[in-house]
């Protein structure tokens, strides 16, 4: 196949920025409800695209389904690139060294080599273990997904790599009800692995429905001026959503106004937070040695000690700001072009013990992961799935329904304490356009922010 694609690119006028993706994609995806198969679904994807950049000419794109005639059908989609009229933006591309490259995926256990029966055997032995856990669930959901993506991509800096990216979770969700209190929660594991990573989750089933029965009991939480700690879930999934997105190039060099607020330099955080965005990460699902225009991911800073100090960026965003590349340009299949994305997008492990976050605290919040959320500019509202009331340093009673929100800037300088704990969290996707579900993963340790503004019950 890279000598189809070598061949391709001969056709390849010098002038010309030209990429070329082929994709297949295996998947399995099964649910489960209330022990019994609500949906399943076994497929095969194979297509691709051809992607043309001309001078001001702006892009071209062209989808194609199958891998038969590559050569004629990227010969025509260069064609149709030629035929297409002038256009008042003018821009450009950075363009890149070039690449020869494969990088193989090693499974320990390779589903794609599992009968499809084996999988709904794992998935039913959870499912028929959460009914135990309370009498108060209602409703049990279990889903699994598997995927494997083969990934052939070329371009004209003379770049031909080879790439196999499998995917693979599980996820529980648990509804219970107590007269007219109903609560849901849902928690998995989502992992760039084989099989192996969603056997012996156990444990991991009974936890979700003991959550959901045990937020039936929680009361909620009156609204104030709160010290409030996040746990590492909800701290990761906050910079992914109200700062991550804000550093995306494509969505700022339009924007004049959020230019002014973003200058590289300026101080946007306590001087306890650094943030940074590294696809090089070996081994989690937003990770690959390139990304989809055939640039190496690295390890951006975008806050570095309070101070704002990178963004990320295509070929094309790069040109207009003039900065240098960074390897964020992704897709989420062969049918998409790819837009400047976020991969492993984290706030940096302090040097204080979790404890220690807590002691001092009189009266405060313990935000616990996240069940949703909206951004607007530098505003933002968040709604953690539970939290814990804080007294006089230590964790106490349960809460639900209440709401972090405020001006994303002003509530980075409220940061004075990053704990040393840090972890990753893989599961669930980010949605961008019309591409859902890219895989994102968002890394913290626990922080905590001082006299926050929560919304809650009064």
């Amino acid at each position: 196949m890279l000598e189809t694609l070598r061949k391709a690119l001969r056709l390849v006028g010098k002038e010309e920025y030209v990429e070329v993706r082929l994709e297949k994609i295996v998947s399995t995806r099964l649910t489960l409800q209330n022990g019994c198969i609500e949906a399943l679904k076994e497929e095969e994807i194979m297509g691709g695209y051809v992607r043309v950049f001309r001078s001001g000419f702006g892009w071209y794109f062209e989808t194609f389904s199958g891998w038969e005639n590559i050569l004629e059908k990227i010969r025509s989609a260069l064609h149709s690139a030629s035929l297409k009229n002038p256009t008042a933006f003018h821009s450009g591309v950075v363009r890149g060294e070039a690449f020869e490259d494969e990088h193989l995926a090693q499974l320990e256990e390779d589903f794609r080599c599992v009968p499809f029966e084996e999988k709904v055997k794992i998935a039913r032995c959870y499912a028929e273990l959460m009914p135990e856990v309370s009498s108060f669930l209602v409703n049990s959901s279990v889903d699994y997904r598997d995927e494997f993506r083969e990934i052939y991509l070329a371009n004209s800096d003379g770049t031909l790599l080879h790439l196999e990216k499998p995917d693979i979770s599980m996820v529980f969700t648990a509804v219970c009800r107590k007269g007219d209190v109903i609560e849901l929660y849902r928690n998995g594991v989502a992992r760039r692995a084989g099989l192996e990573a969603v056997k012996g989750l156990e444990a991991l089933a009974k936890e979700v429905v003991a959550r959901a029965a045990s937020l039936l009991e929680a009361r909620p939480l009156p609204g104030g001026v709160y010290d409030v700690v996040l746990d590492p879930t909800l701290a990761g999934v906050f910079i992914h959503e109200a700062f991550g997105h804000l550093s995306e190039a494509d969505f700022l060099y339009h924007n004049e106004r959020l230019k002014k607020e973003m200058t590289l330099g300026r101080r946007v955080a306590s001087p306890l937070l650094s943030v940074f965005d590294d696809g090089s990460v070996d081994g989690l699902r937003g990770s690959s040695p390139y990304d989809d225009e055939g640039i190496p991911t690295r390890k951006t800073y975008l806050i570095r000690e309070g101070i704002l100090t990178g963004r990320l960026h295509s070929r094309e965003t790069a040109f207009s700001m003039q900065e240098e590349l960074t390897g964020n340009a992704r897709t989420v299949g062969f049918m998409y072009a790819p837009l400047v994305r976020m991969t492993n997008t984290a706030i940096e492990s302090g040097k204080t013990s979790k404890e220690e976050l807590f002691g001092d605290i009189k009266r405060g919040v313990y935000a616990v992961e996240y069940l949703g959320g909206n951004t607007a500019l530098e505003l933002f509202t968040f709604s953690p799935a539970y939290g814990f009331l804080i007294e006089n340093g230590k964790i106490t009673d349960i809460v639900k329904n209440f709401v972090l929100s405020g001006n994303l800037f002003e509530t980075l300088q409220k940061i004075d304490c990053i704990a040393n704990d840090f972890v990753w969290n893989e599961l669930g996707g980010c949605g961008k356009g019309l591409q859902m579900g890219l895989p994102t993963p968002t890394g913290s340790p626990h922080v905590r922010l001082r006299e926050t503004l929560v919304g809650g019950s009064e």
